[in-house]
C-alpha cells in the first residue's frame, strides 16, 4: 500500500516553500503583533499598579489625614479631683466644704460642674478658665439641710467644647450625724473629770452642771442650771424611742443617754465622770 504525502503532512517538519494544513503567519504580521503586545504590556503594568495603589486605602478602610486635621479633632483629657474639709458633719450645722480642681493639658477648662447628692442635683457651678491655662479650682459647701446618714456626693464636669476638654466624674462620701451624736461626742471628752458640788467647768462638775455645760458647748441648747429645772427643758419620749443625746432625768439627778442602755454622768462626790449602765429604775427621757 502506497502512502500519500498528505497522510503524513502533520508529522514532517515543514521546509522552505512547503505547505502545511495551518498556514504560517507572515513575519511582518508577527512583528506587528509582538510590537502591539509589548506596547499594551508597557501600558498595562503602570495602570494595574496605579489601580492597586489607589485601591489599597479603600480596602483597609483608612483615610490619610494631615497632621493639622488630626490635631484639630483630638480631645484634650480633663482630670477632676475633689477634697472635702471633713468627712463628718452634724444635722443643721455647716456642711462639709468641697475644693474642686480641674486640670486640662494645653487647653482652657470651660464648662459646668454638676454636684449631686445621690440622684438629687444640689448645684451647678460654672467653670470659666479666664487664664486659659487649663487650671481651675472651684469651691462649694454642702447644705445644712442634708439628712442624717451617709451621703455619696457625685461631681460631673461637662465641657463647653468637646474638642477642648473631656467629661470627668468623681465621687466623695460624707456622713451627717444627729445633734444627739454631737452631744455624746462632746460629753465623752470629759470622762475622768472629778465630781465637784456646784461645779460647772472642766475643773469639776456636778450632775446638772455637767449636762448644761455639754449642751452649751455642743451648741445645741442652753439648759437651766438646776436639775429640777432641766426636767421641763425638753419633750418626754419613751425609753424605747430614746436616742443618744437625750437627757435622763430622775428627782435629784440628771444624765445623758448614749445608747444601748448606757449613760454618761457626774455620779457623786468622790467619783468622776464616766460611762455606765442606766441604774435608775424609772427615769424620764427628755429630747431637748
Amino acid at each position: 500500500m502506497s502512502v500519500r504525502p498528505t497522510d503524513v503532512m502533520h508529522e514532517t517538519a515543514p521546509t522552505a516553500g512547503s505547505s502545511t494544513s495551518t498556514p504560517a503567519r507572515p513575519r511582518k504580521a508577527r512583528r506587528t503583533a509582538a510590537t502591539l503586545v509589548a506596547a499594551l504590556g508597557l501600558g498595562l503594568v503602570p495602570a494595574v499598579g496605579t489601580a492597586t495603589a489607589h485601591a489599597a486605602p479603600a480596602m483597609t478602610g483608612t483615610t490619610s489625614t494631615s497632621p493639622v486635621a488630626a490635631k484639630a479633632t483630638t480631645t484634650a483629657r480633663t482630670s477632676l479631683t475633689v477634697k472635702r474639709s471633713t468627712a463628718t458633719t452634724y444635722e443643721g450645722r455647716q456642711g462639709a466644704g468641697l475644693s474642686i480642681r480641674l486640670r486640662n493639658a494645653d487647653e482652657p477648662v470651660d464648662g459646668r460642674v454638676k454636684i449631686y447628692d445621690g440622684r438629687k442635683l444640689l448645684r451647678t457651678l460654672t467653670a470659666s478658665d479666664r487664664n486659659d491655662d487649663g487650671r481651675l479650682t472651684l469651691s462649694y459647701r454642702l447644705p445644712k439641710k442634708l439628712k442624717v446618714g451617709k451621703h455619696t456626693i457625685t461631681l460631673k464636669f461637662l465641657p463647653a467644647s468637646s474638642t477642648d476638654a473631656s467629661t470627668a466624674k468623681r465621687t466623695t462620701k460624707v456622713r451627717v450625724r444627729s445633734e444627739g451624736d454631737l452631744v455624746v461626742r462632746t460629753a465623752k471628752r470629759y470622762v475622768g473629770t472629778p465630781y465637784r458640788l456646784g461645779g460647772t467647768t472642766p475643773r469639776g462638775f456636778d450632775c446638772s452642771g455637767f449636762t448644761s455645760y455639754v449642751y452649751k458647748k455642743a451648741g445645741v441648747a442652753k439648759l437651766p442650771r438646776a436639775s429640777s429645772a432641766q426636767r421641763g427643758s425638753g419633750k418626754v419620749v419613751s425609753r424605747k424611742n430614746a436616742r443618744p443625746g437625750d437627757l435622763i432625768w430622775t428627782p435629784g439627778h440628771v444624765a445623758i443617754y448614749i445608747g444601748n442602755g448606757k449613760q454618761i454622768d457626774a455620779p457623786r462626790p468622790g467619783k468622776s465622770i464616766k460611762v455606765r449602765s442606766i441604774w435608775q429604775s424609772n427615769p424620764t427621757f427628755l429630747r431637748v
